[in-house]
């Protein structure tokens, strides 16, 4: 049986962090409090963007978390309310081509 994306989907989040410790931190308390099956630590990577109408650029951490669709709202206010930043990064999409194993992997961590 199909997973439904509303209930027992699979989502790839996204949020960054200024250091390699604060986004070590961050991916393993949302892994160890059970809020995502997986959280992959990346970087540095270098972003470029607006903030207060000036042009930034800075080294940044990105993690990539692997959740339900259930869990996504309690890790985005999770990670909201433990991240340095104030307007953090959120992105958060279905999984549309996940491998059956996989998937059940990921629904049986919670």
């Amino acid at each position: 049986m199909a997973a439904s994306p509303t209930t027992d989907g699979v989502l790839v989040a996204w949020t960054t962090l200024p250091t390699r410790e604060e986004a070590d931190r961050l991916a393993a308390g949302a892994v160890a409090a059970r809020l995502a099956a997986c959280a992959q630590v990346e970087g540095p990577i270098h972003s470029h963007y607006v903030w207060e109408g000036q042009t930034q650029a800075e080294e940044e951490y990105r993690i990539t978390f692997k959740l339900t669709a259930m869990q996504e709202l309690v890790l985005r206010t999770w990670v909201h309310s433990h991240h340095p930043y104030a307007v953090p990064q959120w992105l958060a999409v279905p999984a549309t081509h996940v491998s059956p194993a996989y998937q059940a992997w990921i629904l049986g961590v919670r």
